[in-house]
């Protein structure tokens, strides 16, 4: 069981829990990819873009390290932050994988007020069976291309998209470095990854 300390991407120091992508993602559809535990060989059945963290999984520590998290979880266990967390991404790889988990997250953000988390998903009938008890120290953005996209509009999640280009970016800021998604109600874009320079 592992959280990874994360100094560049941020603007401060951030811990990432990180899961499997793809095993871990439900609800994924146009970023759908999976790496192989054991031969790292990738099944990608992405139809829009690729799911970014998937790439980092060609590397078998990186591999079995969100394996290992999976497997400490699904088998009852609960993360146990470090001591020094003042802000924790929750997924920059997999998502929540069933109820209980999610609400799991839930009371660890209760437990841990001073703290600050964020979490992208495309989980969403998790995130509306719990609309009302979101604690105010998590920040969840509903991220589209998952099987719930419609639920966005219907019940006004902040939400993401990815785009190509910075041109496809109307009224609403791109994100670099998740500055945005650590805000409330502040939906945004995200550039591709594959494709932004």
């Amino acid at each position: 069981m592992k959280f990874i300390r994360n100094t560049k991407y941020y603007r401060d120091t951030v811990y990432e829990w990180n899961l499997p992508s793809g095993f871990s993602c439900p609800f994924a559809k146009e970023c759908l990819v999976k790496v192989d535990r054991v031969t790292g060989k990738f099944s990608n059945k992405s139809n829009a873009y690729k799911c970014y963290s998937a790439m980092a999984e060609r590397f078998p520590s990186c591999r079995e390290s969100r394996w290992k998290n999976y497997d400490y979880v699904k088998g009852g266990g609960i993360p146990v932050l470090p001591a020094k967390a003042k802000a924790v991404r929750i997924h920059a790889s997999g998502d929540f994988y069933n109820q209980d988990y999610f609400d799991m997250w839930l009371q660890i953000c209760r437990d841990n007020p001073s703290v600050e988390f964020w979490a992208y998903t495309k989980s969403l009938i998790y995130w509306l069976w719990r609309i009302n008890e979101i604690p105010k120290n998590l920040v969840l953005t509903a991220s589209y291309g998952g099987r719930h996209d419609d639920k966005i509009a219907m019940y006004n999640l902040k939400h993401t998209k990815v785009i190509k280009s910075k041109t496809e970016a109307l009224f609403l800021p791109i994100d670099y470095n998740d500055d945005e998604a650590r805000k409330p109600n502040v939906n945004f874009y995200l550039l591709d990854n594959f494709t932004k320079k």
